[in-house]
């Protein structure tokens, strides 16, 4: 990841330019947007371009989890597009972290690793609540910090040997 470098995503609408300016920070980048639907997607814009140097499997396994727990936070975090979602990837002794934050305007809560419409006997064409199994997956560390204002889903890729 190249701290020095911002990435930009070109929008017409000016709102969507100044929230999908992505601001450099040491060994990694942050990243606001609006809670809408098309927050995972920019949010996989810029970091693909945050991640170029990585190698292609790797990065699409951080691509994979940053747009399941932006998806998450626009979903069950936001009270709407006029919230935001907030993502940072940044370095941390021997691993990359990545973090999603939402204002956690719906107030639910999230459990750790499984999904209530499959616990609940909902068959096998859920379409939903796979997300955190996902990441659980792919990642090897993930969790969740409640905040005041919000909250904080996380995980972290150890760095390749």
């Amino acid at each position: 990841m190249n701290a020095e470098a911002d990435v930009f995503l070109h929008e017409a609408d000016p709102r969507r330019q100044q929230a999908s300016r992505a601001t450099a920070l040491p060994g990694g980048v942050a990243l606001r947007l609006p809670a809408d639907p098309e927050a995972p997607m920019l949010a996989r814009h810029a970091a693909a371009a945050a991640l170029s140097s990585w190698a292609a499997e790797r990065r699409e396994i951080a691509l994979l989890a940053i747009s399941e727990l932006v998806t998450n936070a626009v979903r069950h975090g936001s009270g709407g597009p006029w919230d935001e979602v907030a993502l940072s990837i940044r370095r941390r002794s021997a691993a990359t972290r990545i973090e999603v934050r939402d204002a956690g305007a719906q107030g639910g809560t999230v459990a750790s690793g499984t999904s209530r419409a499959r616990d609940a006997g909902a068959g096998e064409h859920v379409r939903s609540g796979w997300g955190l199994p996902i990441v659980a997956e792919l990642t090897d560390r993930w969790g969740v910090e409640q905040h005041d204002d919000g909250t904080t889903v996380w995980c972290e890729l150890r760095d390749e040997a």
